[in-house]
């Protein structure tokens, strides 16, 4: 299987990246992480995933705490190690700059980045709202100053929107407002 970059494709799981970011943001039985990647678009086959968290346990990425469930099946619970949780946050760091917002990579990557112990995992998200900011101040510039028809006016407003959206986002992964100086105010255009 081939990989870009180190991460993994959003049609398949082509690396170890998804893995650790989903037990990054909660430790869980590898049927529950094979659910929880395929709900966000992350398509990995069963044996894949297993093969998967058997080698990173070998790594020494991932422990495993076996045991019995209620029902007397055998249980594993997946918990990321210290080196797996170094490990997770420059996945993570490098995801968050360069996937798109709505991509399911960029999705685990901040549950990476967010119980990372590196400095830069959450960083590196501010060079992405500046340049998200002077989008769109481009794009309402862009609005008020040119006479199109219609169509074009309409799909300019939808990625305002969108812009609005995507920093609105990214200010409360940042946990702080982006307000005033050095930044583009965030405006509705009236009518």
């Amino acid at each position: 299987m081939e990989s870009r970059g180190g991460v993994a494709e959003a049609d398949g799981m082509t690396d170890d990246f998804p893995i650790l970011a989903a037990v990054a943001a909660s430790p869980a039985h590898p049927y529950e992480l094979l659910e929880h990647l395929q709900a966000l678009g992350v398509h990995a086959t069963r044996s894949t995933l297993y093969r998967r968290v058997d080698r990173l346990i070998e790594r020494g990425y991932l422990e495993a705490e076996d045991g019995r469930g209620q029902t007397g099946h055998f249980r594993r619970l997946l918990r990321l190690t210290d080196s797996g949780r170094d490990a997770a946050g420059k996945e993570a760091a490098e995801v968050l700059r360069k996937e798109p917002l709505e991509s399911p990579l960029f999705a685990l990557a901040v549950a990476a980045a967010g119980v990372s112990r590196r400095e830069d995992a959450l960083g590196v998200l501010r060079p992405r709202l500046a340049a998200a900011a002077r989008r769109l101040t481009e794009e309402e510039r862009a609005l008020r100053e040119a006479r199109v028809d219609s169509w074009s006016e309409a799909a300019r407003e939808r990625r305002i929107a969108h812009l609005q959206a995507d920093i609105s986002w990214l200010q409360g992964l940042l946990g702080r407002r982006f307000a005033g100086r050095g930044g583009a105010r965030i405006t509705r255009r009236a009518g």
